[in-house]
């Protein structure tokens, strides 16, 4: 048989000793805010109303994009006329597919449920640091 608490199941009273190292909880806040705000993250879901928005500006991108490869083949062969008016509406439905791949998620993205934002998080370490 083990000495008196040597085994895994013996049991004594607790000590009545402050141990003053545990008595900064600012310290222990901070850490667990920020393993918080690193590991709580919800799915990046857009509100029903709006659900349906990627795919929309999606099928436009992809649309755009076809509609400018078949100008540029148009605009290829001898025969075609009005080639300066085909050239500028090539030209700008590029310029509208590269509008709608630079800015629709950055402005989808401020409605998203649940989404980690880097601006709320470097707001939130800040509030974290004034608090505690």
């Amino acid at each position: 048989m083990a000495a008196r608490g040597e085994s895994p199941y013996s049991t004594t009273f607790a000590s009545g000793d402050i141990k003053h190292e545990l008595n900064n909880t600012s310290a222990f806040m901070k850490n667990y805010k920020k393993e918080e705000r690193e590991t709580h993250t919800g799915p990046n879901t857009l509100p029903y109303e709006m659900g349906n928005l990627p795919q929309y500006f999606a099928s436009m991108v992809d649309n755009g994009i076809q509609a400018a490869q078949l100008i540029e083949t148009l605009l290829k062969t001898k025969d075609v006329e009005h080639k300066k008016e085909l050239l500028k509406l090539k030209n700008n439905t590029e310029k509208m597919v590269l509008y709608l791949i630079k800015n629709v998620d950055q402005v989808l993205e401020k409605f998203t449920i649940g989404a980690k934002h880097a601006a709320d998080d470097v707001a939130d370490a800040k509030l974290d640091d004034k608090i505690y």
